[in-house]
């Protein structure tokens, strides 16, 4: 009777255990597809708790977190289930985790283990010539990716790295004959509106370049990667007043991101460039004036010196002479050069008098 008890009892933890475990996974799956990938991780490791051999709840987690990022733990967790699954989509995470952790060569061991046994499916063809071009080596990384379009041909990731690594490698007309093909194919990404924009620049087409960059800003707004070459472009072509409205919108951008004090500070100094450009001298001052709050230093003392000029063409000689002055104290030794710059130039004939009277 006591051995008929204990089997009734083991048999009804057993299916407890069961239906906790499935409730777990049910709760992650439904957090996963509301992209809480941390509470899906967390459901994930209580169903692993009550069966740690669980390759569904392994692998979701796994999942989980790549997803988060956290690719030392992923890597963990397929490592683990490499052990009761040796297929070729857990080979081909174990690469992609190892390309994440920057660890090349072993993610070229997993991934072309990958390749050998699902040679049709082309995002590990894809992953492994990337392994090539975060090492720099953008000839192998090619190769690679011209594998992976054997495969499909269309695959918008492949075009794109390889166009990439084309301009990297200073192939300008092969990077171009890509993304020519791209477009008359009727297809679009933004990402190679940006690389016809770079091609075009590279050429000499600054205003062609302008165009797709504003494309692309239309659909990212606020990409700084784009915007700073979207200023580059209008700085090149001496349009100031776009350059100003643009300048401002950027830093309302970085002043909420986590960018150094010295980025933002040299944002505002290039706003100040622009609008001194456009002869708005008060605006440029008050810009200078921010880039030197959020950095004393005046990028080793390049602001000041610039604020000096400034203060100078207002008439201001003692805050000229002041900040002429904080220039050679941050960067000693230059203080001919520096002083040379006014003497040069009839325009500050009254400031020279004025500070430099031995002169």
């Amino acid at each position: 009777m006591k051995k008929l008890a204990l089997i009734i009892f083991s048999l009804i933890t057993f299916s407890t255990f069961a239906q906790t475990s499935t409730i777990y996974k049910s709760k992650a799956a439904t957090f996963f597809d509301k992209g809480d990938f941390t509470k899906a991780a967390t459901n994930l490791t209580l169903a692993l708790k009550i069966n740690p051999k669980d390759e569904k709840a392994l692998g979701d987690r796994a999942l989980c977190y790549e997803k988060l990022q956290k690719f030392d733990l992923a890597l963990k967790d397929n490592l683990e289930l490499l052990k009761y699954n040796k297929s070729g989509e857990i080979l081909g995470s174990i690469g992609y985790d190892y390309l994440w952790l920057d660890k090349y060569d072993e993610a070229r061991k997993y991934l072309n283990q990958a390749i050998e046994l699902l040679p049709e499916k082309v995002v590990y063809r894809y992953n492994l010539a990337l392994t090539y071009q975060y090492e720099d080596n953008f000839e192998e990384a090619v190769v690679y990716y011209d594998e992976a379009l054997t495969v499909s041909p269309k695959h918008a990731p492949s075009l794109i790295s390889k166009t990439r690594c084309l301009l990297k490698s200073k192939l300008f007309e092969n990077a171009s004959a890509v993304v020519d093909s791209f477009f008359a194919d009727q297809r679009f990404d933004v990402e190679m509106i940006i690389l016809r924009g770079d091609i075009k620049k590279q050429k000499g087409k600054i205003e062609d370049a302008l165009n797709d960059y504003n494309r692309a800003l239309a659909i990212l707004p606020e990409d700084t990667e784009v915007l700073n070459k979207t200023l580059k472009c209008l700085y090149e072509l001496g349009f100031h007043e776009e350059e100003i409205q643009l300048r401002k919108r950027e830093i309302e951008l970085l002043l909420k991101s986590e960018v150094s004090k010295e980025g933002k500070a040299l944002s505002y100094a290039l706003l100040g460039f622009a609008q001194e450009a456009a002869l708005y001298y008060e605006d440029a001052l008050q810009s200078y004036n921010e880039s030197l709050k959020l950095d004393p230093t005046g990028g080793e003392g390049r602001i000041y010196y610039i604020r000096s000029i400034l203060k100078a063409k207002l008439k201001d000689f003692e805050g000229a002479c002041i900040d002429l002055a904080k220039t050679k104290e941050i960067d000693p030794g230059k203080d001919d050069e520096y002083d040379q710059y006014f003497v040069d130039d009839a325009e500050f004939e009254e400031f020279v008098d004025y500070c430099m009277p031995n002169l």
